[in-house]
């Protein structure tokens, strides 16, 4: 059927319907009462529907032009940014995700960026390998943002980490939070919100009580370099770091991670506070030095003799280990600082 064109004038200006409407009603009306034709039903009839039918087609008529329909969000895409809908929409077609969630989590270290946005992807089971060539890929894809983050994550290793209580799961990875399902993937079990603050309320005292032993190793180290004894300096440095990672992964994982490896501990951590990546950033051969001098001081200061160490390096060492307690600190008061007991 042929659109519309060249309608007359009377059709074409849209102020003009109501008057098109009167003169059809009139002609109707004329109609009707022709005393030739007022009689006859059938006709009285298949006029009124001629006339229904006419109305019809003067609203159309004088309709307005369709407005393009803008592009739709995705149903589960919960985020209006058009950086996050494409990189979303990237992510599923490279690595055909079965879930992806998305939490903002306080940017601890950048005053210009209030918060971090977390993307969590959930993928199915991968071997090592191809593990690694997708975690590199979300690092390509983040390049150069230090406000957002792409972590891959098994889901077989999801739920069963969630069914021993891992805490840190348990908390972001939310119905709240998932901006995508694919279709036929079920839900993550939840454990509710009360059972959940509760839980934090009994893990927040023992981070608490390691995190003042960790502490305790880091007064020793300050007064290690009162005393100008550099080398015993780096070793309690060092415990006094170990210790407070090793608790932040306890708490959140409800995992004894027992390693001495700074640069294991930290890249565990990096999911609670990522602004500990930019401490030790492990960029250039420096600083891959400078970590590895921390992790010698373990062994080496307490049962070797040649370990020279000078002051330089003790005071670097102490202040970067200073910005990572300042890290922890906001991250205990952003997360387990506001909870409340029942009585409370």
């Amino acid at each position: 059927m042929k659109s519309l064109s060249n309608l007359p004038g009377l059709f074409a200006d849209l102020q003009k319907k109501e008057s098109v409407n009167g003169l059809l009603w009139n002609l109707v009306k004329a109609w009707i009462t022709d005393p030739e034709v007022s009689q006859i039903q059938d006709q009285r009839k298949e006029m009124l529907a001629f006339y229904e039918d006419l109305k019809q087609l003067i609203e159309v008529v004088y309709a307005p032009e369709p407005k393009p329909e803008p592009d739709l969000v995705p149903e589960l895409v919960n985020t209006s940014e058009s950086y996050f809908l494409q990189l979303i929409e990237a992510l599923k077609i490279l690595v055909d995700p079965e879930m992806i969630f998305l939490f903002d989590l306080p940017n601890l270290s950048h005053a210009d960026i209030a918060h971090r946005r977390e993307v969590y992807v959930v993928l199915r089971h991968q071997e090592l390998d191809a593990y690694h060539n997708t975690q590199g890929l979300f690092s390509f894809l983040a390049q150069g943002m230090q406000e957002i983050a792409i972590h891959a994550v098994n889901r077989n290793v999801l739920i069963r980490d969630m069914g021993k209580g891992n805490l840190f799961f348990q908390y972001h990875l939310r119905q709240l939070q998932l901006i995508y399902r694919k279709t036929g993937v079920s839900d993550l079990k939840e454990i509710p919100a009360e059972r959940l603050q509760e839980r934090m309320l009994q893990l927040r005292s023992s981070l608490e009580k390691n995190w003042e032993r960790a502490d305790q190793f880091w007064r020793q180290a300050l007064k290690e370099q009162d005393d100008q004894h550099w080398e015993m300096s780096l070793f309690f440095l060092h415990q006094a770091l170990e210790l407070r990672l090793r608790a932040l992964i306890l708490v959140w994982e409800k995992r004894e991670l027992k390693s001495h490896e700074i640069r294991v501990l930290l890249r565990e951590c990096y999911q609670f506070i990522p602004e500990l990546a930019s401490v030790f950033p492990q960029n250039t051969e420096e600083e891959v030095q400078l970590l590895q001098n921390l992790e010698d001081a373990y062994c080496k200061a307490r049962y070797r003799t040649e370990f020279p160490v000078e002051e330089k390096l003790s005071r670097t060492l102490s202040y970067r280990i200073a910005q990572i307690r300042g890290l922890c600190k906001k991250h205990y008061e952003y997360f387990f600082q506001p909870l409340q007991t029942s009585n409370s």
